[in-house]
C-alpha cells in the first residue's frame, strides 16, 4: 500500500509538488500522467527516497519512509524502481543484472541470486539464452524487460516503473503493458506508474490521476479518461493521442 499526505517539493525557491494526496491500496495500479515538468519523476524519487521531501507524509506498507527513521530501511527495501532508460549496469550480463537485487537486497548467496534470477526470466517470457548476454547486445524494449524482471527479483510489495514504454513502437509497448499487468495480478504488486502514453496508461491502470505544475487536478478510471470532464485533462489527453497516433503511422 501506498500513501502519500500533503506532500511538498520544491527546488531553489520553486515550487514542483504543491500538497500531493493518493492512496493505493495493495495489489492496484495507479498511473500519474501530466506533461514534462509536471512534477512526475521528483515524485516517484520522492516515494522512492531518492529525494526528501519538503514537507508531507509517504507511507508505503504502514511505514513512514519520508523522514529519517529506523523504518526506512526495512520499507524502501520492499520497492522495485524501474527507471526510464532501464539504467542496467553494462559491466554485468542479463542474468547478473536481474541476480544483483537479491544479492545486495535480500543478502542472497550468487548461487541463490542466479536460481531467483533464471526463475523470474522464465516468469516474465525471457529466454534463459540471453542470460550470458550483455546489455548492449539486446534491444531497448528487451532492456526495459530485464529491468521488471531485475525489479522483480527483489521480491517487492511495491513497484514504480517511470516512463516504462518511452521509445518503444506499440507492439513492445503492449507487451510491457502485459508484464507489468502480470506483476500487479499475479504477484499482488502495488504499481505506481508515471507515462505520457496514454494506450499505456489505460492498458496498464486501476486508477489514473494528473498531476498538473505540481497539484493533483484529477483521478478517474481508465474509462473516464476519455471524458474526464476537466478541460486540461482534455486536452492534455488530446495533444497525447495525436502525438501517439502521428508516431504509430510513422512505424507501421
Amino acid at each position: 500500500m501506498i500513501k502519500v499526505e500533503g506532500l511538498n517539493k520544491s527546488f531553489s525557491g520553486r515550487t514542483v509538488l504543491e500538497n500531493v494526496d493518493f492512496e493505493i491500496s495493495q495489489g492496484k495500479s495507479l498511473v500519474i500522467i501530466g506533461g514534462s515538468g509536471s512534477g512526475k519523476s521528483v515524485l516517484v524519487k520522492c516515494i522512492a527516497g531518492l529525494y526528501q521531501p519538503d514537507a508531507g507524509k509517504i507511507t508505503l506498507g504502514g511505514k513512514r519512509v519520508d523522514e529519517n527513521s529506523s523504518d526506512n530501511f526495512s520499507a524502501n527495501h520492499r520497492i522495485g524502481y524501474v527507471f526510464q532508460n532501464a539504467a542496467l549496469f553494462d559491466s554485468m550480463t542479463i542474468i547478473e543484472n536481474i541476480a544483483f537485487s537479491p544479492i545486495n537486497q535480500l543478502k542472497k548467496t550468487k548461487r541463490e541470486a542466479l536460481e531467483i534470477a533464471a526463475k523470474n526470466m522464465s516468469i516474465l517470457g525471457l529466454s534463459q539464452d540471453i542470460g550470458k548476454l550483455y546489455p548492449e547486445a539486446i534491444s531497448t524494449g528487451m532492456r526495459k524487460s530485464v529491468a521488471i524482471a531485475r525489479a522483480m527479483a527483489s521480491d517487492p510489495d511495491i513497484i514504480l516503473f517511470d516512463e516504462p514504454t518511452t521509445g518503444l513502437d506499440p507492439h513492445y509497448s503492449k507487451k510491457i503493458d502485459h508484464l507489468i499487468r502480470s506483476c500487479i495480478t499475479d504477484h499482488n504488486i502495488t504499481a505506481l506508474t508515471i507515462t505520457h502514453d496514454m494506450s499505456s496508461a489505460k492498458r496498464i491502470a486501476d486508477e489514473i490521476a494528473m498531476l498538473y505544475e505540481g497539484k493533483l487536478i484529477w483521478s478517474g478510471s481508465p474509462h473516464e479518461l476519455d471524458q474526464p470532464g476537466n478541460k486540461q485533462v482534455a486536452t492534455f489527453v488530446h495533444s497525447m493521442r495525436h502525438g501517439q497516433r502521428k508516431l504509430t503511422h510513422l512505424t507501421a
